[in-house]
C-alpha cells in the first residue's frame, strides 16, 4: 500500500475542491457590491471632509475680516479720545496761564502724554497697514 496524504493534494487555481457544488451563492456579486458601497462611502466621506474644509476656510476669513474692522474701529476710537484729551489739556493749560496758576504740570505733561499717545497709534496704524 502506499502512503497517500490527501493534504498534498493542492488543488490548482480555479478549480473546486472535493465536495465543492461552485463558488459560495451571492459571494462574487455581494463582493462588488460591497466594494461599490464602500467605495461611494469613502468618495461621501472625502466630499464632506473638504466642504467642512471648505467651511472652516471661510469662517476663518470671515473671522479674520470682522477682527480687522473691530481693530480699526478701536483705533479710531481711541484717537478720537486721544485727541480730545489733548484738546481739553491744552485749553485748560491756557486758561491757567492767563489766570496766573500752575498750567506745566497738571494741563500740559497731560497733553504733552495724550500727543505722544496718538502719534504712536499713528505710527502704529501707519506700520500695520504696510
Amino acid at each position: 500500500m502506499t502512503d497517500h496524504d490527501p493534504l498534498d493534494d493542492e488543488p490548482l487555481d480555479g478549480e473546486p475542491l472535493d465536495g465543492d457544488i461552485g463558488p459560495a451563492a451571492g459571494t462574487s456579486s455581494n463582493t462588488s457590491a460591497d466594494d461599490r458601497r464602500a467605495q461611494a462611502r469613502r468618495e461621501e466621506a472625502a466630499r464632506l471632509a473638504e466642504e467642512l474644509r471648505r467651511y472652516e476656510r471661510e469662517r476663518e476669513l470671515r473671522r479674520r475680516r470682522a477682527n480687522a474692522l473691530a481693530g480699526r474701529v478701536t483705533a479710531v476710537l481711541v484717537a478720537l479720545l486721544l485727541a480730545f484729551l489733548a484738546y481739553d489739556s491744552v485749553t485748560t493749560a491756557l486758561e491757567a496761564r492767563e489766570r496766573d496758576d500752575p498750567w506745566i504740570y497738571p494741563p500740559a505733561v497731560i497733553a504733552a502724554l495724550c500727543l505722544a499717545g496718538l502719534a504712536a497709534l499713528a505710527v502704529w496704524a501707519v506700520r500695520r497697514s504696510r
